[in-house]
């Protein structure tokens, strides 16, 4: 995940390509937003990966404001799963933290989600 945000950048048109080819375009993934028109509480995680791979944190921010969030439990992944892997314990944090820390990431989705729906309804009725 880490190696392919770095090897994508996020064209003007706000699609995602590869750096080195920009004419290849990654297929739109969301079919809410494909088929609905509608966002969804994951909209542009990917964007703001890439932004964030490239070190551009206003944009990343801007693509979707938890993007940063992701990454790190991403990127913490890597050392908790090697950890896993060499010691006799399967889970080194216990069986319930994963659970609460996944729970908690998608609780703060979906309230980041409502929270954009309802400054979006708002901002179009001013």
């Amino acid at each position: 995940m880490i190696a392919l945000a770095a090897a994508l950048e996020v064209r003007a048109d706000q699609r995602v390509a590869l750096r080195f080819c920009p004419g290849v375009v990654l297929p739109e993934s969301c079919p809410s937003r494909s088929f609905l028109q509608v966002e969804c509480a994951g909209c542009g995680l990917t964007r703001s990966f890439v932004h964030l791979a490239h070190g551009d944190f206003a944009a990343s921010w801007s693509a979707h404001r938890l993007g940063w969030l992701l990454a790190l439990a991403v990127v913490f992944q890597v050392p908790y799963r090697i950890v896993a892997l060499r010691s006799e314990n399967d889970t080194p944090l216990g069986r319930s933290f994963p659970g609460i820390v996944g729970w908690s990431l998608g609780l703060a989705l979906i309230i980041n989600w409502l929270i954009k729906l309802a400054t979006d309804s708002i901002g179009r009725w001013t």
